[in-house]
C-alpha cells in the first residue's frame, strides 16, 4: 500500500484503528496496537505512524506516556459517535448483502 493510495484506502486503515481501540476498550501501548493491526492487514510501521499521528492531530484518539511507553485510545466523544457510526454500518451492510 502505498500512502499516496486512494483515499478510501486511506480512510479504511485508520477506521481500522479506531475500532481496535474502541473494541480493546483501555489504553494500549503503541507495539500492542500496531501487533493488533498486523494480525488484520498488512500495514508499514511507517504509514501505521503517520496514520496515529493524523488520528491525533485530528481529535480522535489521544495517547499519553507512562514509563516511557506511549498509550493510545479512542477520545470519549469519538467512542460514543464511532459506536453510533457502527451500528449504522452494520445495518447498512447486512441490507446490501442480501
Amino acid at each position: 500500500m502505498k500512502l499516496t493510495s486512494d483515499n478510501e484506502t486511506l480512510a479504511e486503515n485508520k477506521v481500522l484503528i479506531l475500532y481496535l481501540l474502541n473494541k480493546v476498550g483501555k489504553p494500549i501501548s503503541n507495539d500492542s496496537l500496531l501487533n493488533l493491526v498486523l494480525a488484520v492487514t498488512d500495514m508499514n510501521y511507517f504509514y501505521f505512524q503517520q496514520f496515529l499521528l493524523d488520528l491525533l492531530e485530528n481529535g480522535y484518539i489521544m495517547n499519553y506516556y507512562k514509563d516511557d511507553h506511549s498509550f493510545y485510545e479512542i477520545t470519549r466523544v469519538w467512542k460514543g459517535n464511532f459506536r453510533i457510526n457502527t451500528r449504522y454500518s452494520s445495518r447498512h451492510y447486512k441490507v446490501e448483502s442480501r
